[in-house]
């Protein structure tokens, strides 16, 4: 189900090499299947599988995708950070609304903001890069020719990310 979506939005982009403005939300509608819903809920692999749905439908947007595909870039997802706000029902449609909030040197950061029927079923906040041959690709690279402006403020979110990944490297809490 999920390859089906995503070839849907491949080929609704294809061949659009205009400049874009990247910090312009991107929409994808979807109707929720059986298959993505536990018992009563939808399980955290789907929301992470439509936060992946929804960066590729902002990368077909905003990312020259035949120079990703003649450079052999990797889009690579560092992490995901979920807020559950309600349940989604089956064969329901779900409006998700992804926006690059922020950029530095390393990551890009986005907020999938999904919605059903006017009401917030989740928030996923995700980060990642582009890689070739191991090097990270900075963003204003990978743009359709339109340079990004900057966000106004930094969300809080990116540092609660900075402090936890020092925490992290600092290595295991001792027993």
């Amino acid at each position: 189900m999920h390859k089906f979506r995503l070839l849907r939005i491949f080929l609704r982009s294809r061949g659009d090499r205009r400049p874009t403005d990247m910090l312009r939300p991107v929409l994808c509608r979807f109707m929720v299947s059986p298959f993505e819903v536990e018992l009563t809920h939808a399980s955290s692999h789907a929301y992470m599988a439509w936060a992946g749905l929804g960066r590729w439908s902002w990368n077909f947007a905003n990312i020259d995708m035949r120079r990703m595909f003649r450079e052999r870039w990797t889009p690579f997802t560092h992490s995901e950070l979920v807020y559950y706000r309600r349940a989604v029902s089956v064969f329901s449609i779900v409006e998700m609304t992804t926006t690059l909030v922020w950029w530095d040197e390393k990551m890009a950061y986005f907020e999938h903001r999904m919605t059903q029927g006017g009401q917030v079923s989740a928030i996923v906040y995700s980060r990642g890069a582009c890689y070739a041959a191991g090097k990270r690709i900075p963003i204003n690279e990978c743009s359709k020719g339109a340079q990004p402006r900057l966000p106004g403020t930094r969300p809080g979110i990116i540092d609660i990310w900075n402090s936890s990944d020092r925490e992290f490297k600092k290595g295991p809490l001792p027993a």
